[in-house]
């Protein structure tokens, strides 16, 4: 998992760097007659790198609170899941608001309409295996919540699926969540 996240990252840089911007530029050049000023190509170029690091960054710290929440899980030791889940809605929290505040080009709408998805997903998934982890916790071992969880959790993953499809990288790698 880790593994594909890394290489769709690295690619959606390389896009932006290299591939999205010339062909955009030359259908500009070809319909219009006056093409965007290159400094305003640079600023937005700046602008997908600066989002697409932020997205990596904070994919980074979930993957650990993924990991985290599935060996609590794994163990059944149900407090630590409830600390976990706790730092994966509060890192997707964070992620979300950050997703906001970036304004990309057009190539981009898309990879960052299915990221916020998939954070929000991932946090709606975190809240419910919170609830799990108290209800177990408390003797109320209850799988609704668990089966929402887990709906969520693979919503999220299909989010992630579609993010780098929009950005034409190979999806076809398997791409596993834990949480």
């Amino acid at each position: 998992m880790k593994k594909y996240i890394y290489i769709t990252f690295s690619f959606l840089l390389a896009l932006v760097v290299f591939g999205i911007y010339n062909e955009s530029n030359n259908d500009k050049i070809a319909s219009q007659p006056q093409a965007s000023s290159p400094q305003s190509i640079l600023v937005s170029m700046y602008k997908d790198v600066q989002w697409g690091a932020n997205v990596q960054k904070h994919w980074t710290i979930l993957t650990t609170d993924i990991n985290n929440v599935s060996n609590a899980a794994n163990n059944s030791n149900y407090t630590e899941l409830a600390a976990c889940t706790q730092y994966t809605i509060n890192h997707t929290q964070k992620a979300i608001e950050e997703n906001d505040q970036y304004k990309v080009s057009p190539q981009l709408h898309e990879a960052q309409k299915e990221w916020r998805m998939a954070l929000q997903d991932y946090n709606s998934a975190g809240k419910f295996l919170f609830q799990v982890a108290n209800e177990t916790k408390s003797g109320n071992e209850r799988f609704v919540n668990f089966k929402h969880a887990a709906t969520l959790s693979n919503s999220g993953t299909s989010h992630l699926k579609r993010m780098s499809e929009s950005l034409g990288i190979n999806s076809s790698l398997n791409l596993n969540s834990t949480l």
